[in-house]
């Protein structure tokens, strides 16, 4: 049996219509060799530090407590998907230029840890690229997850849906393109699911309503066993995430989780 791997990519603010107007050729391949939903949704309060702790640990904001963008340490704790995976011997890396993100795992969990900080340029995104293909030359990753901050700083500074957004937007599907290639030519690619998502939309220049705007992401896995094309007509959640790529991974989930496997995206 070959080897089990996974790649979660987060886009900071990409809204699921942003994406259908950027120049995404790399998505766009995903999209067409994966499958995908354009009504996956997320939580609320619906900003950045919230929404990723439940797409890495499986459970809504009542449940982890996390209500801001200031960690708060969990009164109950959660395993996220990084932790469940160092613990159960798999080899972690964790790329991001947004620094409050640094408590999605516990330290002595990641292998690899790199935080850029700066989220406000295109230029942020690409080192977090070219730190995750480089370290990916170094060290045999399990689970790599790269997170591009830029898109949503982007959108505050000049609204969503702007050129300059959708011009946010082509840079990260271009620096997901350099990771991926990377796992190519590692020979690594076939043996990896790849789950792209954000953490919420956008609307204007701001965030966190229940607005559609600011609730629906996208959400598009591609690799071994996922079939081409298929648009999931289900109900996905940014907590089943984790469920998801715990599962593609071979993991046993934490009982604390309340996401569920995306079944459908696999047939």
């Amino acid at each position: 049996m070959s080897r089990r791997r996974a790649l979660l990519c987060s886009l900071d603010g990409v809204r699921p219509d942003a994406i259908q107007a950027a120049e995404t050729p790399t998505l766009n391949r995903l999209l067409r060799e994966g499958a995908f939903t354009w009504e996956a949704r997320t939580v609320m309060p619906s900003v950045t530090l919230p929404c990723h702790t439940s797409m890495l640990r499986g459970v809504e904001p009542a449940r982890h407590g996390i209500t801001t963008n200031t960690f708060q340490p969990l009164a109950r704790p959660v395993p996220s998907l990084l932790e469940a995976a160092k613990d159960q011997g798999r080899t972690t890396g964790f790329f991001f230029n947004w620094e409050q993100l640094r408590d999605l795992a516990a330290p002595g969990k990641l292998d690899v840890s790199l935080m850029f900080a700066d989220c406000h340029s295109a230029a942020g995104d690409a080192h977090v690229a070219e730190a995750a293909c480089a370290y990916s030359e170094r060290l045999d990753f399990d689970l790599l997850f790269v997170y591009f901050g830029w898109p949503d700083e982007c959108a505050h500074r000049y609204g969503w849906m702007s050129g300059e957004y959708l011009d946010a937007i082509a840079n990260a599907d271009a620096c997901l393109g350099q990771v991926l290639a990377t796992l190519e030519r590692l020979g690594r690619a076939v043996e990896t699911t790849t789950l792209v998502c954000s953490d919420h939309g956008g609307h204007e220049r701001t965030h966190g309503t229940e607005m559609d705007e600011d609730m629906l992401i996208p959400w598009i896995l591609h690799g071994p066993g996922v079939p081409v094309g298929r648009e999931i007509r289900g109900e996905v959640r940014i907590q089943d995430t984790c469920v998801t790529l715990a599962d593609a991974l071979g993991l046993t989930p934490a009982p604390q989780w309340e996401g569920r496997v995306v079944t459908e995206a696999y047939g």
